[in-house]
């Protein structure tokens, strides 16, 4: 009887000892290994290493001491945004449900105190008994609950990544946003000083009688209508702004040290001929439904062997009165009233709902991947239209309307006016740009197993009232 409790001991121990938690190290590095894989660079869970952390930040610092670029942006936001580490965090639940899925239940002590009815001579001792009993269905099911953790583990891997991809874009995104409307914002001044020198030369004229009243009220109109959408424009660079700090994590002094670029080229097209077959195949959402269904799956086994044997415990029980009595005690739940039909409808309709998911997920991406690809082709052949046509003819109408008023052969306003058409058509080109990256960026986005979100950030054009190129001769 003593090798049963010694049987009964020396599992416990050794089931509980095997239950040793991996790493943070171990839990991180398939997630960095594959953001090597996916976007050339790492994120970092922070708090594991106060010396790499204080690299990091000193990194950051050097940063922020150059004008940013999109690449500097997204090595910022990957260490500085705190939804990385709320990401990664989810890592450390994994961790503590793998710890849990290879602990057993806790052994039971019984203890029981038995003296007799009657007893007329009064000499009759009482019985003490002393029971431990294991639960000895964790012990059996113990690798099917590991199997189940370590799915939600991928799940949870998969989901970290996907959110450091989407961080990635957000800042190549909030990057575009912030340089495209302080670009609207320098545009929208040059048309507040060209309506102010406009406002100057007609006083004069209207003055000396060569301009009439109604001209001089049209372009004080025009002024005051700059005014407005240079407020408007303004105010969208300072949200831009700001919804860049909010993507980089960053606050205070090291958020005013941005110094941003004064233009943005076109993005290049992309390679669209594998498209649609790497966007699937990478999606990261579609990884972490896989897990989930293959947790559903591994769970739905565990609930229909569990219903046959709900409970079973072993252990020793010992009784202590004139005599002591060892033995060991088998205790098993018998199916009868409860055989987990519920449980097992509940399993199979997780795993339906989650194999749907995945099918869901797959259509719709495909048909976001291409209409990315028709938005970025479209936005490209936008920029070059504007770059190689459009421009050069507004700045043709420039240099010709300062000829002919070199020639005394229009009024000064006619080159106000022109110059608005130039200012138009670069504003004009801001937007494309930003459409353009946009698009380019959710394409980078889903290749990289990502689903990108939506943009809230719209720049305000000039008015058609102010950008129109009125002479009078």
């Amino acid at each position: 009887m003593k090798r049963v409790a010694r049987f009964v001991l020396s599992t416990t121990v050794a089931m509980a000892s095997a239950s040793c938690a991996p790493s943070r190290a171990e839990m991180a590095s398939p997630v960095e290994e594959a953001l090597q894989e996916r976007l050339q660079r790492n994120a970092r869970w922070r708090g594991a290493d106060a010396a790499k952390d204080r690299a990091v930040d000193d990194n950051v610092s050097a940063l922020l001491k150059r004008t940013l670029t999109m690449k500097s942006a997204v090595e910022i936001a990957l260490v500085r945004n705190p939804a990385v580490q709320v990401a990664y965090e989810s890592l450390g639940l994994a961790q503590a449900d793998l710890v849990d899925a290879g602990l057993l239940d806790n052994p039971r002590l019984d203890l029981s105190l038995k003296a007799p009815v009657a007893d007329p001579t009064g000499t009759a001792a009482p019985e003490l008994g002393v029971g431990v009993e294991l639960p000895f269905l964790s012990v059996l099911f113990i690798a099917q609950r590991t199997s189940i953790a370590e799915a939600r583990r991928d799940a949870a891997r998969a989901r970290v990544v996907d959110v450091v991809v989407a961080t990635a874009a957000d800042a190549r995104r909030a990057f575009v946003d912030a340089v495209t409307a302080n670009v609207a914002g320098q545009l929208a001044l040059q048309d507040v000083d060209a309506a102010e020198t406009a406002i100057v030369v007609l006083r004069a004229n209207t003055a000396a009688g060569n301009q009439t009243a109604l001209e001089l009220a049209e372009e004080e109109a025009r002024y005051q209508e700059a005014l407005l959408n240079a407020a408007d424009v303004e105010r969208a660079a300072r949200v831009a702004r700001e919804a860049l700090h909010t993507a980089l994590g960053l606050f205070g002094a090291d958020a005013a040290k941005l110094s941003l670029p004064m233009s943005l080229s076109s993005p290049k097209a992309p390679d669209t001929s594998t498209l649609e077959r790497d966007v699937v195949a990478n999606n990261l959402q579609i990884a972490a439904a896989r897990a989930d269904l293959d947790s559903a799956a591994n769970a739905l086994g565990y609930a229909s062997a569990k219903r046959w044997l709900p409970d079973l415990d072993i252990g020793v029980e010992a009784e202590f009165s004139d005599k002591t009595l060892v033995g060991p005690t088998v205790g098993i739940g018998l199916p009868i009233t409860n055989l987990g039909q519920g449980e097992i409808l509940r399993r199979e309709s997780e795993m339906r709902k989650r194999a749907a998911v995945v099918q869901q997920a797959a259509i719709a991406l495909r048909a976001r991947s291409r209409q990315a690809a028709v938005v970025v082709d479209v936005g490209v052949r936008r920029v070059h239209q504007i770059d190689t046509m459009l421009l050069p003819r507004h700045v043709t109408i420039v240099d010709e309307v300062e000829r002919r008023l070199n020639g005394m052969l229009v009024f000064p306003t006619a080159v106000v006016s022109a110059r608005r058409g130039l200012f138009a058509a670069q504003q004009l080109r801001a937007r494309a740009v930003r459409e353009a990256w946009h698009a380019r960026i959710d394409i980078d986005q889903l290749v990289a197993g990502g689903t990108p979100g939506t943009s809230t950030i719209e720049l305000p054009m000039m008015s058609s009232s102010s950008s129109s190129s009125q002479e009078h001769d």
